[in-house]
């Protein structure tokens, strides 16, 4: 292990590479603070998340790749929730000592590979200006504050769901928990490889994001961390309203069902329960639909109605694939109740 200014200097450097002349960056690594300059009318978006070892991440089974490039994607989440553009990023490691420069160099080698996949996609990029090192003596953590920025009228909220919004997601649901399971049991099933990528490597989804608000499409949305159960009722409940959900419309892979199958389980359980799935949850009125149909046609975005908005007087409802139709329940991660690895 290098000492911890060679370590910011080789960190420095690696940054100086990615983030060439840009003018929005007036000062990154190396000063007591950076600077940066933000758009005029945009409101600055910021968030930040830390990733803790043997509570979100195992070195047992995910590589520092794969931690590096997963601590970013969940931040960048969050921007995309709001339906903004992720622009700059601070990385604060707790480091055991037992790292190598190796180890170090993958870990940002992941961050970096999810910004570059951002910058292609939005062609914007999204640049490391700072951070900290510190000696960790209960195992590796990371840390990553985000900046983004959105205008100002085009910033959803989870708040602002209405009675008669319909309720969407995009991509598919339960994928990254059952490939959680795959991991932590030590199964090497041939044919379901694509669910332990989805929990090791969570893509962001800040393209349909940015298109969401940039259309004015959703009253509300939020990005799906802990759970869909758990992430419907923080919208049900700061927007002061009821929702019904219906499993037999949920998006499910292939792969989940050929899983559950092989398993004995069922696919609806890790699609409401399971947390990490990092896709977008949203409302949308009724007036707003057919141009959120359209773009789902033309195929801009790949999102599903699974429920609607209800008085909040109905509470919280989910129709079962039997036609039961019972209370929701949150079940999803809570990391006071228990621990993800």
């Amino acid at each position: 292990m290098i000492g911890e200014f060679d370590l910011i200097r080789r960190i420095q450097k690696n940054a100086n590479l990615l983030c060439p002349n840009d003018p929005a960056v007036l000062l990154g690594i190396g000063d007591d603070s950076a600077a940066t300059l933000s758009s005029r009318g945009n409101a600055l978006l910021t968030t930040t998340d830390m990733l803790l070892e043997k509570t979100h991440f195992d070195l047992a089974f995910s590589s520092f790749f794969q931690i590096g490039y997963k601590a970013l994607s969940v931040n960048l989440s969050d921007i995309a929730a709001m339906g903004g553009t992720p622009r700059f990023y601070l990385v604060s490691l707790g480091l055991t000592g037992k790292e190598s420069v190796r180890d170090i160099d993958a870990l940002y080698r992941g961050m970096n590979e999810a910004s570059h996949e951002l910058s292609i996609s939005l062609q914007s990029p999204c640049h490391l200006i700072g951070g900290n090192t510190a000696r960790s003596h209960a195992g590796l953590s990371i840390s990553i504050t985000l900046l983004g920025e959105v205008p100002k009228k085009e910033m959803v909220t989870r708040s602002t769901a209405t009675p008669g919004d319909f309720i969407y997601v995009t991509g598919t649901l339960g994928d990254a928990s059952a490939g959680l399971e795959l991991l932590k049991k030590n199964l090497r099933k041939g044919g379901f490889r694509a669910l332990p990528h989805k929990h090791l490597m969570p893509k962001a989804r800040v393209q349909e994001g940015r298109l969401l608000a940039k259309k004015k499409i959703p009253s509300a949305m939020i990005d799906l961390s802990d759970g869909l159960s758990s992430d419907l009722l923080h919208i049900t409940d700061q927007s002061g309203v009821g929702a019904q959900l219906a499993c037999a419309t949920f998006p499910i892979s292939e792969t989940l069902k050929r899983y559950a199958k092989t398993m004995g389980t069922n696919w609806y359980d890790y699609a409401l329960h399971g947390g990490e799935e990092y896709e977008l949850l949203f409302c949308v009125p009724e007036k707003n639909r057919d141009r959120l149909e359209k773009l789902i046609h033309h195929k801009a975005i790949d999102a599903r109605c699974i429920g609607k908005i209800l008085p909040k007087k109905h509470g919280v409802l989910v129709t079962g694939i039997d036609g039961d139709v019972y209370k929701l329940k949150p079940s999803g991660y809570d990391h006071f109740r228990q621990g993800m690895i």
